[in-house]
């Protein structure tokens, strides 16, 4: 027995060592793990942090910013990091920045700038930890845990321009996805993303990526610079798109719009259309014009135009040039396709009691104004000036104005200036539009009649009415505090579209925009700057969605449907409130039935559709002419999608006409 002392002690030690081993990974390992843990929810919320900031700023330093700032609150680091090179923005190469904090964790971000891809943010992280029981298991250096994320934002991919869920011609199925026909022409800004194949007839010119999921490439199909248009090689901030295969476009599943308003009778010859349900069809007849006030349209029986004229686009009288407002515009925009209902005004001095104190020329200019109501709260819409007329007011005179009605017009605010028509111009007052809206017609404007002359003659053969006011010394007090608006800018396309509106309204009012797509006013009626995201306080007023319920599954129902022929133009936009989705359809993820039915659109002159297609079921052909470039700005999505013609058309994916759902992601 004595030749085994000492044994049990020998066996302690070493299990003593196994036991602090075994105690050291448990502890220090746990710590470790959840250090790692909590590293890479840090780096996780950084990437997401940064796409989100760059998406609602468009600020690169923001969103480096914020992205430091919320892996720092992860962490609970609280003292400021010194970051190399200073926050700023990538250009053809990507930007690294790489930021140290006191206890030595290091935040590194790089900065990608991918064109149609959107901007891609990659950050890494690593920390060393101090462990003090497996320190005896190391040879004394402190272990250094690192994580990685990289995050997306604004890749087309997930907002297409143009998107067909159909699976067409992968997988033996028959058919295409997307066709264009020989003879015409597309032009894509933005990305195609087709679940089936894509086939070429004719051409296409794609700026930004061309997802066909089963196909590597797309024969006729040429990938452009982004968001340019220009051909390649391309010139930074340009990227040239590219093609690839093995996506799967998923529906995004939009709710349908709520429609309010009582139930509308047939159309005819009325000008003003209230939003509402109509159980008949339309069928807008050539010749005639017609104002859209703004709601959402449910065109229970399909909705089909052979030749009028639709907009719910407010235009002042006497559109101008957009280089010099003396002139008139070449293109009034409600004279269009044989209609002839643009507005005109003109000036007169006449004697009369109170007379103006000041004698002399004086410029005036004139706004359309139109009230817009959504939830029951009403909103303020006012076009652009007019072209300017002149007027020379004598001794004891007064002015004179007459205005030939445009459509939409409740009333309308003049603008004086007391020089030339160069400006600047105070708001002098209203006139006011008597005629009722429910009696306005067109079937006394002939379309020969010349109302854009100036003065227009005949001046009152119009069933839209004229309008009258007489400025005096006792209402004469011009206000060069309020400015007039800003005017129009030259025409989106070739001729012969209209001028098209001014800008987003970013400033302080009545700058940018005030009466068109480009309006936004917040809930409380407060101007703000139209946002890219979807914001429900937004709000467009005037916008419109047009709303084409399913019907079951029997083909005899099938008549709810968007019809228009090759003479017929639309002019709509929609807005905020309705996620500036344009024409709306149900598709199976609905609770409606899907509605399954072919569309077809087609224009003459000016067609141009702002906003979103969402045709999640059904089809659509959009036929282009030779002589316009019919235009969809903010995208399509439909079961299957078919370009022809013989002429140009232009789907563009506007990112301020296209409040999809932020599409921050992940994507390490």
């Amino acid at each position: 027995m004595n030749t085994q002392r000492g044994q049990a002690i020998v066996l302690i030690a070493i299990l003593l060592a196994v036991v602090v081993g075994m105690a050291a990974l448990a502890i220090d390992g746990s710590r470790a793990y959840a250090l790692r843990r909590d590293l890479q929810a840090a780096v996780d919320a950084a990437a997401l942090a940064a796409g989100d900031n760059l998406q609602q700023t468009g600020n690169y330093t923001s969103a480096e910013q914020a992205a430091t700032s919320i892996f720092s609150t992860n962490l609970r680091l609280y003292s400021a990091p010194a970051c190399t090179p200073a926050y700023g923005a990538p250009g053809a190469i990507p930007l690294s920045i790489t930021c140290t904090y006191s206890d030595g964790t290091v935040l590194k971000q790089v900065i990608s700038a991918l064109g149609p891809a959107g901007t891609q943010f990659t950050i890494t992280a690593t920390r060393a930890i101090v462990l003090p029981f497996a320190k005896v298991l190391t040879n004394g250096t402190a272990p250094v845990l690192s994580a990685i994320a990289s995050g997306g934002v604004n890749n087309l991919l997930y907002t297409p321009t143009i998107a067909a869920l159909s699976q067409a011609g992968c997988g033996g199925a028959p058919g295409n996805a997307i066709v264009t026909t020989s003879g015409g022409t597309l032009t894509v800004i933005g990305d195609i993303v087709s679940s089936g194949t894509i086939s070429i007839a004719g051409s296409a010119s794609v700026a930004g990526d061309v997802y066909a999921r089963c196909q590597p490439s797309v024969p006729g199909l040429t990938t452009t610079c982004y968001p340019s248009g220009a051909a390649t090689p391309c010139t930074f901030p340009d990227v040239a798109g590219t093609t690839k295969s093995g996506y799967n476009f998923v529906d995004p599943n939009y709710p349908p719009p709520p429609v309010t308003g009582s139930g509308q009778g047939i159309p005819g010859s009325t000008v003003i259309l209230s939003p509402g349900t109509y159980a008949t069809n339309p069928a807008f007849g050539a010749g005639l014009c017609y104002f859209l006030a703004g709601g959402v349209y449910k065109w229970q029986a399909g909705y089909t135009n052979n030749g009028g004229f639709v907009s719910n686009e407010l235009k002042p009288p006497d559109e101008p040039s957009y280089t010099n407002n003396t002139v008139l515009a070449g293109h009034q925009m409600w004279n269009t396709d044989g209609v002839n209902c643009a507005g005109s005004f003109r000036l007169s001095s006449l004697g009369g009691s109170s007379p103006i104190s000041r004698e002399g020329t004086w410029s005036i200019v004139m706004t359309t104004v139109r009230t817009a109501i959504y939830s029951g709260v009403s909103y303020t819409r006012e076009s652009a000036p007019s072209m300017c007329h002149t007027v020379t007011v004598g001794d004891n005179q007064v002015i004179q104005l007459q205005v030939s009605n445009v459509p939409g017009a409740t009333n309308y605010n003049v603008y004086v200036s007391s020089g030339s028509c160069a400006g600047p111009f105070g708001y002098l007052g209203q006139v006011n539009n008597n005629a009722s809206e429910t009696n306005q017609r067109v079937s006394g404007c002939a379309p020969t009649l010349a109302r854009n002359a100036s003065p227009p003659t005949p001046f009152n053969n119009c069933d839209l009415d004229s309008s009258s006011q007489t400025f005096n010394g006792n209402n004469w007090a011009p206000d060069f505090t309020i400015p007039a608006p800003d005017p129009e800018g030259p025409p989106a396309g070739p001729a012969p579209l209209p001028n098209s509106n001014a800008g987003p309204a970013t400033a302080t009012p009545p700058a940018g925009d005030r009466a068109n797509e480009n309006q936004c006013v917040s809930s409380s009626g407060a101007p703000v700057a139209c946002a890219t995201t979807l914001n429900s306080s937004y709000i467009t007023p005037g916008a419109v969605l047009f709303f084409l319920p399913g019907c079951g599954t029997t083909s005899s129902c099938c008549s709810s449907a968007i019809s228009m022929s090759g003479g017929a133009d639309i002019y709509l936009y929609s807005g905020q409130q309705f996620a500036r989705i344009l024409l709306y359809e149900p598709g199976p993820e609905q609770s409606p039935p899907p509605n399954t039915c072919s569309n077809s659109v087609a224009g003459h002159g000016v067609t141009s559709m702002l906003g979103i297609f969402y045709l999640p079921a059904a089809s659509i052909t959009i036929t282009g002419s030779s002589g316009y470039l019919a235009t969809i700005a903010g995208g399509v999505i439909a079961w299957t999608a078919t370009i022809n013609g013989n002429g140009s058309v232009s789907i563009v994916g506007d990112p301020s006409l296209m409040t999809w759902p932020p599409s921050v992601h992940l994507t390490q």
